[in-house]
């Protein structure tokens, strides 16, 4: 029976990584990897070529202007089995060329388009693309300490995540994403596209790699505040998400509704926006990951900086349809911020142990 050929971009990063593995679990599926770097190209082979040669192969795409129209061509060829599907789960840093929040949405817009384009002229025998999202590089965007903007502090100017307007940052975003998704739609209009587009909205996005950590540069932005809740660094860093995006997802859970989005057929030109409810307070996450590990109570600070609301009374994101999860791609299930953190945890203390026994070691 002839395999069901996927081309994945971003392969590398957690989102990625965690789809990737999904995918490879299957031995009617193959893979055509999209990485941004030799290094990283190296890295997946290593883990993955052996035993599965047949199934699996690495393109590299270098860091280059993505906006570009026929920039993917060259992933989409080059093989003699034509690919069948696309999952499309590449973060760009097109924030940095980014003077307002208007070009950066356009920049975005360019990026998706860019690579809708090339499958349509280059890859013909797709028939589902799968294009995920996140609120956090918009919301990167607004408040990131170097972008000298400040549209969501609020009155008092300072750069620390305790003064961010979280409500101002989750309408903008999702504002911000649903543009991205109406030319989307516009571009299917217009163009008459020949294959089905699923698009997976989410908000924040933690959890635990695919494979053990090997650094702490391993780790995402909103997984790095967990390290440094156990790494005990001042609450101001730690109490309030990284970018003032509360709501999360389980990595592990959005790559499964990825696979479900790429192979259900009722999922098909369905917008899905998933979220699994709010992350906790940087206090109340030292608290759960203290009472699961009571060895760090010397050496992790539970107490928080005062709230200037109640996160119960957060916003909720627009569009998200938990009946829509359920009875299309069958997930009735999300796992809590508890299970999250305390795998996540579990995954940082063990790199923290080893880079422990290893300078002892040296020394």
């Amino acid at each position: 029976m002839a395999k069901t050929r996927v081309i994945l971009t971003g392969a590398d990063g957690l989102i990625g990584s965690h789809v990737l593995a999904q995918l490879l679990s299957s031995s009617s599926v193959s893979v055509r990897a999209v990485v941004g770097s030799r290094e990283a190209a190296a890295v997946l082979q290593q883990r993955y070529q052996q035993g599965i040669a047949a199934s699996f192969d690495v393109s590299l795409l270098p860091g280059q202007d993505l906006s570009v129209p026929g920039v993917f061509d060259g992933v989409l060829c080059g093989t003699a089995e034509p690919f069948t599907a696309v999952v499309h789960t590449l973060v760009s840093s097109s924030s940095d060329r980014a003077d307002c929040l208007a070009r950066f949405i356009n920049l975005e817009i360019d990026i998706i388009l860019s690579l809708l384009g090339s499958v349509q002229e280059t890859a013909r025998s797709v028939t589902r693309v799968v294009i995920v999202t996140s609120l956090t590089p918009f919301a990167r965007w607004l408040v990131g300490p170097d972008n000298g903007r400040g549209s969501a502090r609020l009155l008092d100017g300072q750069a620390s995540a305790t003064t961010t307007d979280t409500t101002y940052v989750l309408a903008t975003s999702q504002a911000s994403d649903n543009i991205v998704y109406d030319s989307v739609t516009g571009w299917v209009r217009k163009s008459g596209g020949r294959f089905a587009i699923t698009y997976v909205t989410v908000p924040e996005v933690y959890g635990p790699t695919i494979f053990p950590l090997e650094t702490s540069t391993d780790l995402s932005v909103a997984n790095r505040r967990i390290w440094d809740i156990c790494s005990n660094e001042p609450p101001e860093r730690t109490e309030m998400s990284p970018y003032g995006v509360d709501h999360f997802l389980d990595v592990r859970d959005l790559a499964t509704s990825t696979i479900r989005a790429l192979f259900v057929p009722q999922a098909a030109n369905k917008r899905f926006v998933i979220s699994a409810g709010i992350m906790p307070p940087g206090s109340k996450i030292a608290e759960y990951i203290v009472g699961q590990f009571p060895r760090l109570a010397g050496r992790i600070r539970i107490d928080g900086i005062p709230h200037r609301h109640n996160q119960l009374d957060d916003p909720t994101l627009d569009s998200f349809d938990m009946y829509l999860l359920a009875s299309i791609l069958g997930i009735t299930y999300l796992r809590s911020p508890e299970v999250t953190i305390l795998d996540t945890t579990r995954q940082i203390l063990d790199l923290q142990q080893r880079k422990t026994w290893k300078n002892v070691i040296e020394s």
